[in-house]
């Protein structure tokens, strides 16, 4: 494996959420809603969920696309969290990102089977890491 960078998740909220009006907020401040994605996602959320440690965390239904995820968010079925550049690229009037202080941030690596050695993994990954290199220093 080798990891290429880090970026900041956000959570995403309705644009008339109790929340949306703050800079940021904390996972302390999300305990009481309800996450539209596996708890095991964001652990940070899973330890404080408060539908959690009740036992009446109702189903989430089968999501297969951000757009679907970001449309339950609109209409005011729960809350997710995404990368960053992952909410910057699905934008929406409706649904706002808002930075979470104490969330971990999301890790892009790229991974491959540890018994394929051939030289062009490793040179495909160095190049990978070096172009975002180049990006961020340009």
């Amino acid at each position: 494996m080798r990891s290429l960078f880090r970026e900041p998740r956000v959570v995403m909220v309705p644009v008339g959420h109790r929340l949306a009006d703050r800079r940021s907020v904390t996972v302390k401040d999300l305990a009481a809603e309800h996450l539209l994605q596996d708890p095991d996602a964001v652990p940070e959320w899973r330890d404080v969920a408060l539908e959690l440690q009740s036992g009446e965390r109702p189903e989430v239904p089968v999501i297969h696309q951000v757009e679907e995820k970001l449309e339950l968010v609109a209409a005011g079925a729960g809350i997710c969290v995404l990368p960053l550049s992952t909410a910057n690229f699905y934008t929406r009037p409706d649904v706002i990102p808002l930075p979470v202080d104490d969330l971990g941030p999301n890790e892009v690596a790229l991974a491959w089977v540890a018994a394929r050695r051939s030289p062009l993994i490793r040179d495909f990954a160095a190049a990978a890491a070096d172009t975002l290199a180049q990006t961020h220093d340009g």
